[in-house]
């Protein structure tokens, strides 16, 4: 038995300010993936670190294919960013309780409650994005859920 997650979250990463008429842009996006997972009850927890690695109580369900979500995030070198995870929304039976960021190598940041960043380089820096998952529901073989998310950087 497996469960799939395959994020619906294509257009994750959004900006929503222009400074000095430089956009925040956004190249390289790779969405979080927690590959392969059995299935099973209800109440499970799982846990997509920013470096790729699965842990929570569930974890030894695990089989293969995580990958932590990225983006090189370059604009404006003198103005620091914010940055946001939003729009949390479950499916299929799968919720999201937390989602993680680290930015420019600083380090693991609670990114549903936000925090400020240093500023983007021209050349480009690197956000990588963990997720923690739960499930609501018993999962069958084959099922496929697709929680999203958004992420919302902004210049302050």
């Amino acid at each position: 038995m497996k469960l799939r997650l395959a994020w619906l979250i294509l257009g994750i990463f959004m900006a929503t300010a222009v400074f000095a008429g430089k956009p925040i842009v956004f190249s390289s996006i790779i969405n979080p993936s927690f590959g392969d997972l059995l299935g099973g009850a209800s109440g499970r927890n799982f846990i997509l670190s920013t470096n790729g690695t699965i842990s929570g109580a569930n974890a030894s369900d695990y089989l293969f294919g995580a990958a932590a979500g990225s983006a090189l995030i370059t604009g404006q070198a003198n103005t620091s960013i914010d940055i946001l995870a939003t729009n949390l929304t479950a499916d299929g039976g799968v919720t999201i309780a937390n989602v993680t960021c680290n930015y420019g190598g600083a380090g693991d940041q609670d990114c549903d409650v936000g925090f400020t960043g240093s500023p983007p380089k021209p050349s480009g820096q690197t956000l990588l994005i963990g997720v923690e998952i739960n499930t609501t529901i018993v999962h069958g073989d084959n099922v496929t859920a697709s929680p999203s998310l958004d992420i919302v950087i902004n210049y302050i």
